[in-house]
C-alpha cells in the first residue's frame, strides 16, 4: 500500500471542508440575484495548516468570483463594487466555531504524530488565515494568481 509523503502539513478533514463550502455558498446565494447558478455550484474548498499555525484556505470557484469579491473596473466603463465575500466568510467561520474546530483537529493530529510537541499555547495565540483562489473555466487572457482581498 503506498504511503503519503510526510510533509508536516495537516489537511483539514473533508466534513469540515464541506461545512466551509456550504457557508460560502450560502453567503453568495444570499447576495447574488440568481443564487442557484453556476457560481454557487462551482465552489469547493481545500484547506491545510502549514508552518505550524498558518491555515491556508483555497477557494476553487468560477473565475468571476474574484471580480465579485474584489470588485473591478470594466473595459466599458462599468464598475463591479466589491462584495467582500471572503471577509464575510471569515466572520462566519469564526461565528460557527469552524476555525476553532480546525485548530482542534490540528492539535489532536499534532499530538498523535509528534507526542513531544506542546503546541496548544502557540496555536491559541498565533492563528493566521491565508486565502488563495483557483479559477474554474477562466477565459483566454485571464491571469491566475489574483489575491483575495480580506
Amino acid at each position: 500500500m503506498p504511503r503519503y509523503a510526510n510533509t508536516g502539513e495537516f489537511n483539514v478533514l473533508y466534513p469540515t471542508r464541506r461545512k466551509m463550502a456550504n457557508i460560502l455558498k450560502r453567503i453568495i446565494r444570499n447576495d447574488v440575484v440568481d443564487g442557484e447558478g453556476t457560481l454557487v455550484e462551482s465552489i469547493r474548498i481545500n484547506a491545510k495548516i502549514t508552518g505550524f499555525q498558518k491555515l491556508e484556505i483555497q477557494i476553487v470557484a468560477m473565475y468571476y468570483f474574484i471580480f465579485l469579491n474584489n470588485g473591478a473596473f470594466l473595459w466599458n466603463g462599468g464598475v463591479i463594487t466589491p462584495r467582500d465575500f471572503v471577509a464575510q466568510f471569515t466572520d462566519e467561520l469564526n461565528a460557527a466555531g469552524i476555525t476553532a474546530e480546525i485548530y482542534r483537529q490540528y492539535t489532536e493530529w499534532l499530538t498523535k504524530k509528534y507526542p513531544l510537541v506542546q503546541a496548544v499555547d502557540v496555536l491559541e495565540k498565533q492563528q493566521k488565515i491565508v486565502y488563495t483562489f483557483e479559477a474554474v473555466d477562466p477565459p483566454a487572457g485571464f491571469t491566475p494568481g489574483f489575491p483575495l482581498d480580506v
